[in-house]
């Protein structure tokens, strides 16, 4: 048995090394350009009258051209005031544009439905997206673009959680760690995932794979469309670990809606088989020895387990530690091993239950 989990751990540290050798490139500062194009940026929102004022106002608070920016408020279907603060804001700055959502188009639903309408009628050279919970940083755009050059594809960034408390602490570090695997594999070339809401993309890439109506439907819309550009497009992909790149969003609060993410994304990943499912079923096994090891391990390979695999993911995940200057997150790290080991045992019983997903109460 010790045999076994050994070379499990053993498996499991090498992955993490080979991704953290993709972070690290990631993390080299290049000589950035200068690109300066016209961006549209699009956030899609159901009921989110909580939230989408305060992302609003950061985004208008840009360091950009705003001859050069506009910025797309897409409504689908609110059933509460976001139509009314969206518009509000629109009458009164010339560089937002509503648009509102009525139906669905074909195969597509929630978001992507969403995201193909509003981009029908956006301009911009660059389309970035982000979401109604997030606060946007003021280099976010310049920033970001100062990645492009004529071979690029995509540019992604981090959304990182402010560590406030334990519940903000642990799902901080979590979303550190799944952005780090993704991050890592775009650095060895195996671009894995993004997040939707801190995602860019050249339009003539979108357009060459056919927009969201050509591609295969995913509940995860920003990692099917990462996934066709780099496989069907002769574009690059970028994953920097910038911080004048991230951009802050919320944890969740319920553990309905934690859940529910967590088997959104997971559903979504499946969907497109890649290192991330190989890292996904390690990250399965790991947990599962972690939650169960101590009834039939030795004490002494229990403790020598646990100790490397907190060791490991706490190396890995430090060059975005370091840039983002989120030290604190590894105050949280024991708590999040638990954290994750229960969340990715919980999340393949709830998809072996079904592959159905919500998504803002709409079910898919």
């Amino acid at each position: 048995m010790d045999i076994v989990i050994f070379t499990i751990l053993g498996l499991y540290v090498l992955i993490h090394l080979a991704l953290l050798a993709g972070l690290l490139k990631n993390t080299k500062k290049t000589v950035k350009s200068n690109y300066e194009p016209k961006v549209s940026i699009v956030i899609c929102a159901k009921d989110e009258e909580d939230n989408i004022g305060d992302c609003i106002k950061s985004l208008l608070e840009l360091d950009y051209q705003k001859e050069k920016l506009e910025i797309i408020l897409v409504n689908d279907r609110s059933v509460d005031k976001t139509k009314d603060i969206m518009t509000s804001y629109a009458s009164r700055n010339p560089v937002l544009k509503y648009v509102e959502i009525t139906e669905s188009v074909g195969k597509l639903k929630g978001k992507a439905n969403a995201l193909a309408q509003a981009l029908k009628t956006a301009t911009g050279e660059i389309i970035f997206t982000t979401d109604a919970d997030i606060k946007v940083n003021k280099k976010w755009v310049r920033e970001i673009l100062s990645y492009y050059d004529e071979d690029t594809g995509v540019v992604s960034g981090y959304s990182v959680i402010e560590p406030k408390n334990l519940v903000w602490g642990v799902q901080s570090v979590d979303w550190l760690y799944l952005l780090s695997v993704a991050s890592g594999g775009d650095g060895i070339g195996i671009p894995i995932s993004c997040v939707g809401n801190n995602m860019s993309y050249r339009r003539k890439a979108y357009d060459e794979v056919g927009g969201y109506e050509d591609i295969k439907f995913s509940i995860t819309e920003d990692f099917m469309l990462l996934q066709n550009i780099s496989k069907k497009t002769s574009y690059k992909t970028k994953f920097p670990i910038d911080n004048d790149t991230i951009n802050l969003t919320l944890p969740c609060i319920t553990l309905s809606q934690l859940f529910r993410q967590k088997k959104r994304w997971a559903a979504g990943g499946l969907g497109e088989p890649n290192l991330g499912v190989l890292v996904g079923v390690f990250s399965w096994i790991m947990g599962a020895v972690l939650l169960s090891g101590g009834a039939y391990l030795s004490l002494q390979t229990y403790l020598i387990f646990i100790i490397v695999k907190l060791v490991s993911d706490s190396f890995f995940l430090f060059p975005a530690v370091k840039e983002f200057k989120m030290f604190k997150t590894y105050l949280y790290i024991i708590a999040f091993e638990v954290y994750f080991a229960i969340y990715v045992i919980v999340t393949s019983i709830l998809l072996a239950t079904g592959r159905g997903v919500v998504w803002k109460d709409q079910k898919i």
